[in-house]
This record gives C-alpha cells, structure tokens and sequence, in this order.
C-alpha cells in the first residue's frame, strides 16, 4: 500500500514540474538550422529530439447545425532539457524513469455567442510513457496524458478534455503541406541560425463533437496545423511576434508573422506564404505586405494591451482586409506549463481581392505584450 502510494506521488511530481523556459538546457549541443530542411511525410509529422524546443499547433473556427460559432485551440510542446545527441560515455535512457524532454499542452475553446473563452494547460515528463510522440508504421501519436493528437494516412485526429470543455474531432488535409520560407526554412531573425523548420497544412475539414459544460453540440468547420522545431532563442533585440492564418472563402490561405523589434520596428525576417486555391505557395518577404493597427484590447486580468483589429495588405495578390476578434478576451495565461501570457484567437477578416469582396476565418497569435518574450523559440 505504502509502495503505491510512493509510485503515485512521483507521478504526479513528474506530470506537474514544469521546464524553466529560460535556462533549460543552455550548456547542451543542440542541432542548429541553417538551410532549407527539405520535410519528407508523413515522417517529419513526428518528433524532431535534436532540436530544443517543437510543436504541433491546430486551430479552427467550427459551427453546430443550428449556427452556434465556435474556436478552438490545441497545442502540444516538447521542450528538450538536455540534448539528446549522447556521448559515447553517457549510458542509453534504458530506465523507464529516465527523460530527457518535457511535454506541454495548451487546449482553448471560444464560445462565440456568448462571448466566453475557456482555456486549460497541462505539462507532464517524458517518463512512464505518460507523454510523449509514439509512432508506428502508419501513424504518428503526439500524447500528454488523455490529451492527443494522432496523425493517420487520411486524418488527424484530435482529444482534449478540460472542465469546464472538451472536444474529440477528425481533421482531414484538403491541400498539401505547406513549406514556408526557403523549403521549410524558416528565418526568426538576422543570424542565419535564428529560424526554424516550419510547415503548416492550412485547411483541413473538421467534425466532430465539442463539450462546453454539460452541453454535447456535434460541429463542422476549417482547421489549420502548423509544425514547427528549433533550437535558437529570440534574438536579443526582439520582444514577440503576430502571427496570422487566414482561411479566405475563394480557398485560398495566408500566414503572415511580424517580428516586433524592442524599438517599436519590425524586423526584416518577418514574412508570410499565400497559398493558391491549387494548393500552390508563394512566399512574401517583409516588404510585399503592410499590417496596420487600428484598435487595441486591454486585459483585466494583466493589463496588457493587445492589438485587437489590423488592416492587412497583400501587394502581390492585391489583398485588403480588415481583421478583428470574433471575441476581445481571448487571452491565454499559462503559468502551470510554459508561464508564458499570449493571446490566441479566433478571427474574422473581410475585404477584397483584385475588387472583388472576399471574407475569412482564421487565428492570430500575440506575444510579448504582457511583458518581453524570453522563452524559447
């Protein structure tokens, strides 16, 4: 009984001892990236252990049968806390106790209509085989407690349950992944090291079923992934970044990041990728588009003041639009995993292409308001 017991405090110590973002690991060799990475799937879809910090990233707007809206946000982060290049003379992790990574887990669902945003994190060891990614022949397992996402030949399907929400939903890609910058290089800066491998898969068609309290609502929507490893920090003169994924109704999709420098400027690594009706990408460096603030949001909860509506400009696609929140609050504070405050939300856009009226759904992503971004990236 008292052995149990023992077995189950450890347990719960090594689900609940979260990675200090800002030191984990910094005398350690992790893999740098500096040229294109050349993603080949489904095998990259999986974990990536020489780099130091990687996730998987799924976002979607989806509606009931009646209309209800609804948001959603599921993330899975795996934070390396020593390189797992070993030496020669370092014994194999043959100890189920032993880890060498961290997995965290952010999961939100924004209720439209009532202008309610829930949001849960979870973060346990890589021990036990209580998280972590397991794959197989024909399928990738991404896993942190009863939170998963499983990518299959045809489908990823997602599991997150929280109190007070849940959601189970089957994701299928209508287009081919999508490798951003130069073949999956991904610039994060001025040092060539300072970038990341990053794909996304920008429109999946989603059903499934969501709880929120004690109401089951069956749904149908848009849903976007990204997947995204490195091992460099943020340069020293930024302090965040907005990220922007648009689904437009015409089946084209567009992400956009800004990297905001300390001094109020941009850097010029920001860039973003549009992506045809075909499937066909186009990479937009820094001066080929313009984001303009046109309103802001002030938390309650830590006084931080987000951008809270943008007019975007494509130059080459001849692209305007105006994006806002579907809900101000959607703020996520995460001080039981990566202590890090961001907002992350769902978004409407409208405008036009070429003259024409055009309207989407989408996410943005907002850090380094609440105070200077230092995790890594």
């Amino acid at each position: 009984m008292k052995l149990g017991r023992l077995i189950f405090w450890v347990i719960i110590l090594l689900c609940l001892s979260a990675p200090d973002w800002g030191t984990a690991g910094e005398s350690e060799e992790y893999l740098q990236i500096t040229g294109p990475c050349d993603l080949v799937f489904p095998e990259d879809h999986g974990a990536h252990p020489g780099y130091r910090t990687e996730w998987w990233y799924y976002t979607g707007n989806v509606r009931s049968a009646d209309g209800r809206e609804f948001g959603y946000q599921l993330t899975f982060f795996r934070s390396a806390i020593q390189s797992s290049r070993q030496p020669a003379d370092r014994p194999d992790p043959a100890s189920a106790w032993r880890f060498d990574q961290i997995y965290l887990a952010h999961a939100a669902v924004t209720d439209i209509k009532n202008h309610v945003h829930h949001h849960a994190e979870l973060t346990c060891r890589e021990a036990l085989g209580m998280a972590g990614v397991f794959q197989d022949t024909d399928r990738i397992r991404v896993r942190l407690k009863n939170w998963s996402t499983e990518v299959m030949p045809d489908a990823h399907a997602l599991r997150a349950y929280a109190e007070p929400f849940s959601f189970e939903l089957t994701l299928t890609p209508l287009k081919p992944p999508v490798l951003h910058g130069l073949r999956g290089y991904s610039r994060k800066g001025a040092r060539s090291e300072s970038a990341s491998c990053y794909y996304s898969l920008t429109r999946m068609k989603t059903s499934g079923k969501l709880t929120v309290g004690d109401k089951e609502i069956s749904v149908e929507g848009d849903s976007w992934m990204d997947h995204e490893f490195s091992s460099a920090p943020l340069e020293s003169d930024l302090e965040g970044w907005d990220w922007f994924s648009l689904q437009l109704d015409d089946d084209s999709e567009l992400m956009v990041y800004l990297l905001r420098k300390k001094d109020g400027s941009y850097s010029p690594a920001s860039c973003g990728t549009f992506v045809k009706p075909s499937g066909e990408s186009v990479h937009l460096d820094s001066a080929e588009f313009d984001i303009t603030v046109q309103d802001t949001w002030t938390s309650s909860d830590t006084r931080a003041v987000y951008p809270s509506k943008w007019e975007v400009r494509i130059l080459p696609e001849s692209i305007r639009l105006v994006i806002t929140p579907t809900v101000p609050d959607q703020e996520m504070t995460t001080e039981e995993s990566t202590k890090v405050t961001y907002w992350e939300g769902s978004v409407s856009a409208r405008g036009s292409r070429n003259e024409r009226p055009i309207n989407g759904r989408g996410y943005v992503e907002l850090t380094g308001y609440e105070k200077p971004f230092d995790a890594p990236m």
